[in-house]
């Protein structure tokens, strides 16, 4: 058994993470909430180009046919980014769900169409306004009129929606579900480590009493705190990929464990980063309050800490 990803997969999230530091930087991310766009056009055609968003479509529908060990550390990746869109829904969700119209799935896949899911069962659909397809549990929705709901994340824009026209298709709606909350989780640590490497950095260069606040213990653990859960999430995630690939029995129940921890770290990391910068990452100048409102808005999708509890407990007395 394996307990390492392989080179190639290393290399394909090396490659994403550099085209992201060269291509989306925190000042672009702040500069898109700025304007009030809830997505970035030329930056998803750079991530269907490079292969990411297609990443679980087969190859016969125009993807890399990669399975979710593949895919784990690309999700991360787009959260140490905070990458906007429905980067999620549209790699997690729809495209795999879409066995039945690979065509559809190999535009998805080329940046050509931009979708979007509905399978949580809020009134509030995420990305809408800027997707032409919309996953629901009776199929895909097309040509819906959207009006917007103010949210807390920008780059994840919510609408209510009406009217348009279902095709029906028929798909794992738990198994959706499952890939999308996993999705998430992934995307979650990588915000979490974002934020402590803002916070660490803010440590380094504040000063008080003549030295950076970084030196101090209490700063030290805090940032540690916030680490240790980030580190213990990690693996937690890699876990629920396996098994979500391999198609074992337990792969939902090690995708709620997933889910609760990844959620666990984002709330905690938050707290601790946000203590560090002494209050000050509220504020709309701070870097860090991009991240933690992405944190605040995902750690609520594709259910939270406590709904993931109650499904893996009710797994195991089962």
């Amino acid at each position: 058994m394996r307990f390492a990803f392989t080179d190639d997969q290393l290399l394909f999230s090396d490659g994403l993470r550099d085209l992201l530091a060269g291509e989306f930087t925190a000042a672009d991310l702040r500069e898109l909430w700025e304007s009030g766009a809830a997505d970035a056009p030329a930056l998803w055609r750079h991530l269907a180009d490079m292969g990411v968003i297609g990443a679980l479509a087969p190859e016969a529908a125009g993807g890399m046919g990669l399975g979710f060990v593949d895919a784990i550390l690309l999700f991360e990746q787009l959260g140490y980014a905070a990458v906007p869109g429905p980067v999620i829904e549209s790699m997690a969700v729809v495209i795999p769900a879409l066995a039945a119209d690979p065509e559809l799935a190999a535009q998805i896949a080329a940046g050509e169409v931009v979708a979007t899911a509905a399978i949580e069962g809020s009134p509030y659909v995420a990305h809408a306004a800027v997707s032409s397809v919309i996953l629901t549990p009776e199929g895909l929705l097309r040509d819906a009129e959207s009006v917007d709901v103010h949210g807390v994340d920008q780059g994840r824009g919510l609408a209510t929606v009406s009217g348009g026209t279902v095709t029906p298709l028929a798909f794992d709606v738990d198994a959706a579900f499952d890939r999308g909350a996993l999705a998430t989780a992934a995307y979650l640590v990588g915000a979490s480590q974002r934020m402590i490497d803002i916070a660490a950095d803010y440590a380094r260069q504040r000063e008080q009493f003549g030295k950076p606040i970084g030196s101090f213990q209490a700063v030290k653990h805090l940032l540690a705190d916030a680490l240790l859960k980030v580190e213990f999430a990690r693996p937690a995630v890699y876990a629920a990929a396996w098994e979500l690939t391999a198609g074992e029995p337990s792969a939902s129940r090690s995708v709620s464990m997933a889910k609760t921890f990844a959620s666990d770290a984002a709330y905690r990391t938050t707290r601790s980063t946000m203590q560090v910068h002494g209050g000050i990452g509220y504020t709309w100048e701070a870097d860090l309050q991009l991240w933690m409102k992405k944190a605040w808005a995902l750690q609520r999708s594709y259910g939270d800490a406590t709904f993931h509890r109650r499904r893996a407990a009710a797994s195991i007395l089962a």
